[in-house]
């Protein structure tokens, strides 16, 4: 009697877990995440008139009045990056290749969440590196998602990944040449929040069998 309750139980959590995995909820997740992250930034825009967003850099919100809630923009950022990146991953054959934009994606989702603990204030140095490595991993992810993931092996996957994963590389290359480096930097985070909603809502609309995530092109009809 004991082992048919837990084998329920089990049952009953390996069912709700595929409900959070489901990739609508995930795409949802992943739009609440891009939402937190532009409202907070906007609205700490507005309480600190004195920020220069053409020439400051968003982790500078931190330092102003209010700027403890940073926190909460980098907290989005990093839920939007991991419910993509679950969306692939759930999506994803056996195979290790599939799952890695879904892995690197999760790899910056903890980084940018590290980023927000750890600001400007605490260690410059450690912020830069946190949110360079994944800024890093999410332009990787980038690369490769029409490469090894079927869904996204198709001209347009390849269009809207590699075309955002080069407006944020440029921006960010060019920052401080030839764009004012706030700028370049919001260019480089609306291209990466661009591409996450693009991912996610893709895959919240492909059926839930034969979706054809792997590492390999579906045959044609």
């Amino acid at each position: 009697m004991d082992k048919l309750k837990a084998l329920r139980a089990a049952s009953s959590g390996s069912a709700g877990l595929r409900a959070v995995l489901e990739p609508r909820m995930l795409a949802a997740a992943a739009c609440c995440g891009v939402a937190i992250f532009l409202l907070t930034v906007l609205a700490l825009h507005v309480a600190q008139p004195g920020h220069d967003p053409r020439a400051q850099f968003m982790s500078e919100l931190a330092l102003g009045p209010w700027g403890e809630w940073m926190i909460l923009a980098f907290a989005g950022l990093g839920l939007a990056a991991a419910a993509t990146g679950l969306s692939i991953h759930a999506r994803a054959a056996s195979r290790v290749l599939p799952r890695l934009p879904g892995i690197l994606l999760a790899l910056a989702a903890i980084l940018f969440l590290a980023a927000g603990f750890v600001t400007l204030a605490v260690s410059a140095q450690a912020h830069i590196v946190f949110i360079a490595g994944a800024f890093i991993a999410c332009g990787v992810a980038m690369y490769l998602l029409p490469r090894v993931v079927a869904v996204f092996a198709g001209p347009g996957g390849y269009v809207f990944s590699w075309g955002s994963g080069l407006v944020m590389c440029g921006a960010v290359a060019l920052g401080d040449r030839l764009i004012p480096p706030g700028v370049s930097q919001r260019i480089a985070a609306c291209a990466l929040l661009f591409w996450l909603l693009y991912v996610a809502r893709k895959l919240a609309r492909r059926p839930a069998q034969g979706s054809g995530v792997s590492g390999k092109r579906s045959p044609a009809p």
